[in-house]
């Protein structure tokens, strides 16, 4: 069972200047369903039995109808007529790979926007606005390090918002909400539980920000990939030692 018994939990707390919206009871049971197959409670080919998840929860099966058809969105299950649900296996490369690509698009976007001026200076203000709430989490406790996280999101989608780039854009905000990345992140804590780990990402991003101001496009490209996949290097370590996997070494190359 959730805590709060299912009650649609208030999420709408200020991230900066954005707001994080509350979520639905069908998306609480999605977002708990794909922590179970990001940690590998659940394996490739496994059933999702409705009535199950529903008497878990404490709901009736149409909340569960639309968490399953949220996670085939996600491409974390299939739904197979007069069958039902089951699980499409999330491996570690998988996530690995995720990492690797948002970074490389990520580093293209800083990089545009640091040759852009004007909407460069834009994406400072956000930018400075967000790494300030940040910091102002450092000492949280390790069970709220999502309100970190977030903040460094919010840090994240100045960069894209003003690179210029629109596919980019659409590109890298797209993961978010309509891949396995955006879910991976609401459905569980996965980096950040450290405020060692929250001081190190701090501090790329205070970097990425005097890079992006001194108009050093290479130097704001190398330390934004740099911090993302340092971060991945952190959900893998985790992810490998809950699910007891190892991941192929040749994803996790460093710049």
């Amino acid at each position: 069972m959730f805590e709060n018994d299912l009650v649609p939990r208030d999420d709408t707390t200020a991230v900066g200047r954005r707001r994080v919206r509350r979520l639905t009871i069908p998306e609480q049971i999605a977002n708990f369903v794909a922590a179970a197959i990001v940690n590998g409670e659940y394996r490739d080919g496994e059933r999702l039995r409705e009535q199950e998840l529903a008497e878990t929860h404490g709901v009736s099966r149409g909340p569960v109808r639309e968490a399953l058809r949220a996670l085939e969105r996600y491409g974390l299950a299939v739904l197979r007529p007069r069958r039902g649900a089951y699980v499409v296996g999330l491996s570690l490369d998988v996530i690995a790979e995720a990492f690797n690509a948002r970074a490389a698009l990520a580093g293209i976007a800083v990089r545009q926007l640091t040759r852009r001026g004007d909407a460069a200076e834009a994406a400072e203000i956000g930018m400075e606005a967000a790494l300030a709430h940040a910091a102002t989490l450092l000492d949280m406790p390790a069970s709220d390090s999502r309100a970190f996280q977030e903040a460094i999101s919010a840090t994240a989608s100045c960069v894209y918002r003003h690179c210029g780039a629109g596919h980019i854009e659409r590109t890298l905000t797209d993961q978010v909400d309509r891949s396995i990345w955006g879910l991976m992140w609401r459905a569980q804590p996965l980096d950040f539980q450290r405020r060692e780990r929250r001081l190190e990402s701090l501090d790329y991003w205070r970097r990425v920000l005097a890079a992006i101001r001194a108009r050093d496009d290479r130097g704001a490209e190398r330390l934004l990939r740099t911090e993302i996949l340092t971060t991945r290097n952190s959900v893998i370590t985790v992810l490998a030692a809950v699910r007891g996997e190892e991941v192929d070494p040749a994803l996790m190359f460093a710049d």
